[in-house]
């Protein structure tokens, strides 16, 4: 019996241990899912569906790009923390996930601490849009309104929270009486200016200029310390208000505890996506200047506004509408 049992250990053993014997499945292994916090239309949106060919054949798997908007990009950005880390779930953000924190009771994430920084893809000026049918021709008819017409000049944003809301804000605490009306995007709030829902937008750029070469709305003032390469012709808003800027950004991020063996990956895979050719041509045309940076640089961008902003919200009375 003895040297039976010593003859079948060794057959025995593997089926004992399966587990041992299953190595660890490749990745990916199925379709990705990039998060876009806001409605289709946007500058996020815009700058995903771009990117989504390249990336999914660098990849080898689809990225599927998945809008899910609502309370000012917090619902998709906390889906987005809440994902499985295995590289499978991604969000495309900017700044809004660092400034609802301060904005929102029972913000269910930390934009540090619940995420992955893989890259900063690219960084865009804020363009102030009117509807080309008011007798708003530039910047400075435009402040003149504010403050002269009897009920006020409308200016629409991309959400509570976005940076159009925060140029806002500034504006208000600069003197300029503007009255915000939050969108669900940056489409829906372009689109309310083009239909003349609302007289005017704080919007990004690439969400905007397609309508502004058009025709379809006018652009009276960028919020960048510069004026923007894709619009020479438009002053600042520090051109009229000094010291008044305000410029966006878009990363990719993961959930946080992510391998970082995935994270380099991903990482490389944004990187030369972003590089080739025909990406940067079409991203010129939308108004991005893009960047494609080490995960560090997000990082090192979430940490910095996670400091600058709440004192900023605080003095300019900034509220969830």
């Amino acid at each position: 019996m003895k040297r039976r049992a010593l003859l079948l250990a060794p057959l025995l053993t593997p089926l004992a241990t399966p587990a041992l014997a299953q190595p660890a499945a490749p990745w990916p292994n199925r379709p990705v899912r990039l998060t876009v916090p806001f409605a289709p239309g946007g500058s996020l949106d815009l700058l995903a569906r771009s990117l989504a060919p390249r990336v999914s054949a660098l990849l080898g798997q689809n990225l599927v790009v998945e809008n899910r908007s609502g309370a000012g990009g917090n619902i998709g950005i906390e889906a987005a923390a809440r994902a499985a880390p295995d590289g499978h779930s991604l969000l495309i953000s900017s700044e809004p996930m660092t400034i609802n924190p301060s904005l929102y009771g029972g913000v269910r994430y930390d934009p540090v601490a619940d995420f992955a920084p893989v890259t900063l893809l690219a960084r865009i000026a804020q363009v102030v849009i009117v509807n080309p049918r008011l007798p708003l021709p530039d910047l400075a008819s435009f402040l003149r309104a504010t403050r002269s017409w009897r009920d006020g000049v409308t200016t629409a944003s991309a959400g509570v929270g976005s940076t159009g809301h925060l140029a806002v804000a500034m504006l208000n605490l600069a003197g300029v009486a503007v009255t915000h009306v939050p969108y669900r995007g940056g489409g829906p709030s372009t689109a309310a200016v083009v239909s003349g829902d609302c007289m005017s937008a704080i919007q990004t750029l690439p969400a905007a200029l397609a309508f502004i070469r058009s025709g379809a709305v006018r652009a009276v003032a960028v919020t960048s310390a510069q004026r923007s390469r894709f619009l020479p012709e438009v002053p600042t808003l520090a051109e009229q208000l000094p010291g008044l800027s305000v410029e966006s950004w878009q990363g990719i991020l993961a959930p946080a505890l992510t391998p970082p063996a995935v994270v380099a990956r991903l990482n490389a895979i944004f990187r030369e996506a972003l590089a080739a050719q025909e990406v940067q041509d079409s991203l010129a045309r939308q108004g991005f200047d893009s960047v494609g940076s080490g995960p560090e640089e997000l990082a090192a961008q979430l940490r910095a506004e996670v400091a600058l902003f709440p004192p900023i919200i605080r003095a300019t009375g900034m509220k969830a509408e």
